[in-house]
This record gives C-alpha cells, sequence and structure tokens, in this order.
C-alpha cells in the first residue's frame, strides 16, 4: 500500500476531532439536535485550519443512519457513527449524496448549470445531497449570478457549504442567503499538542522545543504544521536511527533563524554597536537566509517587546521559558516609544526593499539605522585609534612650532 501522508492519515472524521473550532461544531451540533438544517452554509478562514473536514464530517453526519434512526443516540452523542451504510461509503468514497467540487478549475457558468442539474435529483439514501465547494470565491461572477435563483430556492434535499479562505470575494448576494461560520486561526499551544499525539502514534520521539518550532512555522495551520512534521520526520529518521527529533535538525532543515540572532540585532542597537549589527548582516546573508523573510521575523521580535511593556506579562510570546525570561531581562534597554519607531522603520524598509536593487547594501542600511533610532545623537564621527591621535598631536605641536 502507498505511503499516505500525515494530513491525510490524520484528518479528522467526527466533530470532536476538529481542533480549536468548538464554537462551530457546537452550533453545527445543536442544529442536527433540534432539525434546524439550513440549505447553506459559508466555512471561511485561514488555510488548513479545518475548513473542508467540518464539511466532510457534516454531510457524513446528516445522512448518519444512526443519527437519523436513534433519537437517543442523536441528543446525546451527535456524531457520525462511523459504522451504518452511509458512513462507511462517505469512507470509501463511493457515497452518491456527497459531491465535492474545486471552484479554481470549475469556475464557469456551464459548470454551474450542470450542478444545478444535478441538484434536482433526491439522494438515494438517507435524507440530503450535500455540495462541499471548495474555493468558492474563484468562481467567476456570471457563475455567481447563475447559482443565485437555485442558492435562493433549493430544493429541500440540498445543501450547499461553501469553503473559502477570502470571505470578502464572495457577493453578497450570495452570503446573505447562507449561514456564515468564521473558522479560528489555531493556537500553537494546541497545534504542539496534537502533533506530540502524532508522533507517540508513529513511535518517535520529539524534543517540546521543535515541536514549537513546528508550530510557529505553521502559522495557524494544522495542515501546514503535520506537512512539516512529515518532511522533519523524513530528515530525522534519516539522520537518526532511534527515530528522534531534535530542535537543531528541526531549524536546519527549515532554514529557520534561531532567536538569538534577533537578540543580536536588539542588543547590538540598545549598545550602539555598529560591528556587532554588521556581523548579524553578514550572517544572514553568507547563510543564505532572505532578507524580507530575516525582516518580517525581527518585526516579530520587536512585538514580543511591545506586548511584555504593555501586559507585564510573557503569556501571549510563544517562545520557550528560557526565552521569554530574555525577553523580560532585555526589556530593560529599550522604551516604548524607541521600539514603536524601530517598527515603523523596519515595515518602511519592507515595501522598499521589494522593489530596490543592491538588497545586501540596503539591508545593512536598514539594520545601522536601527542604532540610530535608539541613539539619535550618535551621529559623531568614529573615535580615532590611539595611533591616529598621536599621530595627531605630533603634527598639531609641528604646526605649533
Amino acid at each position: 500500500m502507498s505511503y499516505q501522508v500525515l494530513a491525510r492519515k490524520y484528518r479528522p472524521k467526527k466533530f470532536a476531532d476538529i481542533t480549536a473550532q468548538e464554537h462551530i461544531t457546537r452550533t453545527i451540533q445543536n442544529s442536527l439536535r433540534l432539525g434546524r438544517v439550513g440549505h447553506g452554509y459559508i466555512f471561511s478562514g485561514l488555510r488548513g485550519v479545518g475548513k473542508t473536514t467540518a464539511a466532510r464530517v457534516f454531510a457524513k453526519a446528516v445522512n448518519c443512519g444512526r443519527m437519523i434512526e436513534d433519537p437517543e443516540y442523536l441528543k446525546e452523542v451527535t456524531e457520525p457513527c462511523g459504522e451504518c451504510e452511509s458512513c462507511l461509503d462517505f469512507e470509501q468514497g463511493t457515497s452518491l449524496n456527497i459531491s465535492e467540487f474545486d471552484a479554481a478549475s470549475n469556475n464557469s457558468v456551464d459548470d454551474i448549470r450542470l450542478l444545478r442539474e444535478n441538484v434536482r435529483y433526491g439522494p438515494q439514501k438517507g435524507r440530503y445531497r450535500v455540495y462541499i465547494i471548495d474555493e468558492v470565491h474563484m468562481l467567476s461572477t456570471a457563475a455567481f449570478n447563475a447559482f443565485l435563483k437555485t442558492l435562493e430556492e433549493p430544493p429541500a434535499h440540498a445543501i450547499f457549504i461553501f469553503a473559502t479562505t477570502e470571505l470578502h470575494k464572495i457577493p453578497p448576494t450570495i452570503a446573505s442567503r447562507c449561514q456564515r461560520f468564521n473558522f479560528k486561526r489555531i493556537p500553537l499551544s494546541e497545534i504542539e499538542k496534537q502533533l506530540h499525539g502524532i508522533c507517540e502514534n508513529e513511535g518517535i520521539n520529539v524534543e517540546d522545543d521543535a515541536l514549537q518550532l513546528i508550530g510557529r512555522k505553521a502559522q495557524g495551520s494544522m495542515r501546514d504544521a503535520q506537512s512539516i512534521l512529515d518532511q522533519v520526520i523524513a530528515f530525522a529518521v534519516e539522520q537518526d536511527e532511534e527515530r528522534s527529533i531534535h530542535y537543531d535538525k528541526v531549524a536546519e532543515l527549515l532554514n529557520y533563524i534561531d532567536d538569538e540572532q534577533f537578540f543580536e540585532v536588539t542588543e547590538a542597537a540598545a549598545e550602539g554597536d555598529p560591528a556587532k549589527m554588521l556581523a548579524v548582516a553578514r550572517f544572514v546573508i553568507d547563510n543564505g537566509y532572505d532578507e524580507q523573510d530575516f525582516l518580517e521575523k525581527l518585526i516579530e521580535h520587536l512585538r514580543n517587546f511591545l506586548v511584555l511593556y504593555n501586559l507585564r506579562s510573557t503569556r501571549l510570546i510563544e517562545r520557550p521559558e528560557p526565552v521569554k525570561e530574555r525577553y523580560q531581562r532585555d526589556a530593560k534597554s529599550f522604551s516604548p516609544a524607541v521600539m514603536m519607531r524601530m517598527i515603523d522603520l523596519l515595515l518602511e524598509a519592507q515595501k522598499e526593499l521589494k522593489f530596490q536593487f543592491e538588497y545586501q547594501f540596503r539591508f545593512e542600511l536598514v539594520l545601522l539605522k536601527l542604532i540610530e533610532t535608539c541613539h539619535p545623537a550618535s551621529e559623531r564621527l568614529p573615535e580615532a585609534s590611539p595611533e591616529e591621535t598621536t599621530e595627531k598631536k605630533k603634527s598639531m605641536t609641528e604646526r605649533q612650532q
């Protein structure tokens, strides 16, 4: 049997398995208990947070034989049983009651007309025919208009679930006829917990710092985190026969810049040390890191200081405890006003670097300007060396004679 990637292998099969979207799963389960199932839903949110997965579980639940026949099970459990004929057909991909469309590649009026023709036919088993349309914002304006009448007066057996990452692109005439659910970005702690469970099931030892690094790289997307973990496991097993994942290996694979380099920048700015700042710039350039990516993460680094200033706490800083302690220690070197000026400088620099040549020089210049932001009075000339001072005094003496 061919290998199945982690994102598919550990895809949730019931509402309880969907991470960090309880406000949505609870609402859907209550509507199932009360028999108040709507005909149109819009699931919006960041990529990889569970939109299509929730749609699939919902589609399986409305046709679950046990939920239809057992009122007590419907009231107490409200989950697809996974054992009835309808659920098994869905798991095997043979269910005719659930249709999935990719609007990115089927976005014409003709595609929608074909869908409208199919909607007329009722379900073969169960109560509903469910149509899941992914990336619905990719439909053309004409396709949306062609779909409008069907959505306004759908057959009693039809349910439409639209998934999108760009809710603002859906016409108000469509959105107003649907129930809208906004999926949250998944917290880092929940991603770490999920990844830790996957590693246990796969028989892999993993360091907590390594999981946190993967979670931070995923930026709130569970699917991204699982895909990264898949890549990391392949790299770790190749390097280590004990099937373990260490922080340094993850950082090496992901080409991730360690927090130490960002602390070097803020220390150089606080100390007014241009040589130290240029050393960081040289490290970034020599190791092939992207300058834009470095500036983006540097802004996040400075943001952590602002969080600390305003909350007097590190609870919103997503870093290991030793790093949080260093933030508390280094925060004494700056004022909030200086920190905000530094962030403004970096935000402007990000815009300029996109359209400028000579990235290396401009990148170094941006970092040196951080020192100027911290020490506005540092426009003095560099101090002369002892040899230069002695030579200068000798020259002055000769002129006086």
